[in-house]
């Protein structure tokens, strides 16, 4: 369940009155020269190396961080991207520099953000960097991209998966109209959207075991497929080896540039399923030895991803024939129906079907957080945290105050779920409105997009976002160097050097590639941009 931080009187305005649907209220804005008023970053008691020694003892340890991070890397994405790349590159074998390449430049990101996390400690991750790096507008604008289209896109894709593996399983034939396809996927953001506000504890169940499920089952396509593939001791094996760098016919013709776009597009796809590594900074604060633990929890979490990664497509091509690779999306159905035929078909799309569920589990759990972050900040309605009173007494004369400008035909609905879910918002301090609201968006992206559009749309997004925080990690470097030595942990320059220039290029060369997409977020930034103004009053 997403449960909502605890709450203090500092941090909530003292009367229900006070609150309104922009609170004024925010934390002292840090600005990109270092200072906080007149107060250097360097000295300020919420960095680290200026006064740790007071900070709130967490209580996530190490597995629980990384059960976090696993639960959103191996999500659905690794069961469909490989068609998604297969597709936008000439042979099997440059397929697997995509997934490798790609690895490494989430790799060299996740090394900058373990960095970013020990310097700024506080739960937000992405959103939290930036407000410190560059101030409070761009804490504010990744919060509005961040959850209007990254994760709102990412949680539709997943459910696109989930209901193209449920009708394999269960529909006669295997295949459903378009519609019915996005009615199930909406039905299990809905469910999984509820599982989250049911309780602490079978959520917590949920996402161990899930967890469990997403390990076996990429593990077991890699195992069993490279012994496959080498032995050929199964009758489903494929007779011939596959030509790893053989040249394809159609991309003869294609222009350099063309071609470099086209490992743009299959580099999203690889880039999505590798998503999930920057989520260890929303929970970064309640970590209990977090500059023990966040370099683990990274390191390990991206050893695991890429190596499991890499190696089940290699699995995935020594069985399965490039053209079946590129034509049909639900690659681990396919492979346990080449290998084991219909009952093997059904198993793996039974499971990847469970494994979509886990990674809307993990995907709703960390946007939860995020929301409430955003909403403590005051960059989102207080209500939308649970924050616009400092007691359940003062939620009932709160509302009747925000709609007394409305109808009562159309209030009247209103009130009634107020009260009924009174227990559920304050006594298990579920944040239920950011979680409907979040629910609304993933499926409204559902009804418009498809995995291929809503892939590219929400990686242009995502990328932008992590290059202008890595970037910060230079500025805070130049900060912290004025200030007497620490032994803060530093990463290798290198890594963030690599990730800026890769993530550049991959920003840019996707915009070009489909500028209606970067239209769209450039007008999406420029609306968060006249909302923080008018905000800002």
């Amino acid at each position: 369940m997403t449960t909502l931080p605890s709450r203090s009187s500092s941090s909530l305005p003292t009367d229900p009155r006070a609150s309104s649907s922009f609170d004024s209220h925010r934390s002292e804005p840090v600005h990109p020269d270092g200072q906080a008023g007149a107060t250097p970053l360097v000295t300020d008691q919420t960095i680290p190396g200026s006064n740790t020694q007071n900070r709130k003892q967490g209580n996530l340890t190490f597995t629980n961080c990384l059960a976090l991070v696993l639960g959103l890397q191996i999500g659905s994405g690794i069961f469909s991207a490989p068609s998604h790349v297969s597709n936008h590159v000439p042979s099997p074998g440059m397929a697997i520099v995509v997934w490798l390449l790609a690895g490494i430049l989430v790799w060299t990101g996740a090394a900058s953000f373990i960095e970013l996390g020990l310097v700024i400690p506080r739960n937000g991750g992405v959103q939290e960097y930036l407000r410190v790096c560059y101030g409070e507008f761009m804490g504010f604008l990744f919060s509005w991209v961040w959850i209007a289209i990254a994760k709102g896109c990412s949680n539709a894709t997943i459910g696109i998966v989930f209901a193209e593996n449920v009708a394999i399983a269960f529909a006669t034939d295997g295949i459903l109209p378009a519609w019915q396809l996005k009615v199930i996927a909406i039905l299990a953001i809905l469910f999984i959207t509820l599982v989250n506000c049911v309780g602490s504890v079978a959520g917590a169940r949920a996402a161990n075991a899930f967890l469990l499920l997403k390990l076996l089952t990429v593990f077991s396509i890699a195992i069993i497929g490279i012994a496959v593939g080498v032995s050929k001791f199964s009758p489903g094996s494929p007779q011939s080896r596959p030509h790893w760098f053989a040249d394809d016919p159609l991309r003869r013709n294609m222009g350099v540039w063309e071609k470099i776009g086209d490992y743009i597009t299959a580099a999203f796809g690889a880039l999505f399923c590798y998503g999930g590594w920057e989520t260890v900074g929303f929970v970064a604060a309640d970590m209990i030895h977090p500059a023990r633990d966040l370099p683990r929890v990274l390191n390990t979490a991206m050893g695991v991803a890429v190596s499991g990664f890499v190696f089940m497509n290699i699995a995935l091509f020594m069985v399965l024939p490039f053209e079946q690779m590129r034509q049909k999306s639900f690659v681990a159905v396919n492979f346990g129906l080449q290998l084991f035929g219909l009952p093997g078909g059904l198993i793996y799309s039974l499971a990847v079907s469970l494994v979509c569920l886990g990674a809307l589990n993990a995907n709703i759990f960390a946007l939860g957080r995020l929301s409430v972050t955003a909403s403590k900040s005051g960059y989102f309605p207080k209500v939308i945290g649970n924050g616009h009173c400092i007691s359940r007494e003062g939620d009932a004369p709160y509302t009747r105050k925000a709609l007394q400008w409305f109808p009562s035909f159309l209030t009247s609905g209103i009130f009634w779920f107020a009260e009924k879910t009174e227990h559920l918002r304050w006594d298990n301090q579920v944040p239920l409105y950011a979680m409907m609201i979040n629910a609304s968006i993933a499926s409204f992206y559902v009804i418009l997009g498809s995995f291929d559009s809503l892939v590219k749309f929400f990686g242009i997004s995502e990328y932008l976002f992590f290059l202008l925080a890595v970037l910060g990690l230079f500025m805070l470097r130049r900060r912290r160097d004025k200030a007497p030595p620490d032994r803060s942990y530093r990463t290798a320059t290198f890594n963030p050097v690599i990730f800026c220039i890769f993530s550049s290029f991959i920003v840019v060369r996707g915009v070009i590639t489909d500028p209606l997409q970067g239209l769209s977020i450039l007008i999406l930034i420029l609306v968060g941009w006249v909302v923080f103004r008018l905000k800002s009053r």
